[in-house]
């Protein structure tokens, strides 16, 4: 039932620090990277939770339409290890974007020492 939006809300940290991550790099923004990478964080944790809720209502409702379907847990399962993989895949974001604004950082050092 809520099958897009759970998605939807799921990957919007990750592209959320795609956007705003670059943005704060280049400084074409009023938002520090920092600032920006704890909101993506702090948002996939939320958005985690409400994301959990939502497959578990899910499963909930398709139990109570079918109830002579065999119950298994591991739809919810995948979900949580899908969790821990995005959450994974944004601290990597993160870090490479960290790894960009040193390296820009560094270039700017060296072309102001010439």
């Amino acid at each position: 039932m809520l099958g897009i939006i759970s998605l939807i809300l799921i990957l919007l940290p990750i592209i959320f620090q795609f956007i705003y991550g670059t943005k704060a790099i280049y400084k074409t923004t009023s938002l520090k990277f920092v600032n920006v990478s704890l909101i993506s964080f702090a948002a996939q944790i939320l958005l985690s939770i409400v994301y959990y809720y939502i497959s578990y209502y899910n499963f909930s409702k398709y139990f109570e339409e079918h109830p002579n379907a065999t119950r298994c847990g591991t739809g919810l399962a995948a979900s949580i290890f899908g969790l821990f993989f995005l959450i994974a895949v944004l601290i990597g974001v993160i870090l490479v974007q960290y790894i960009i604004m040193i390296w820009k950082k560094y270039r700017m050092s060296l072309k102001a020492d010439n």
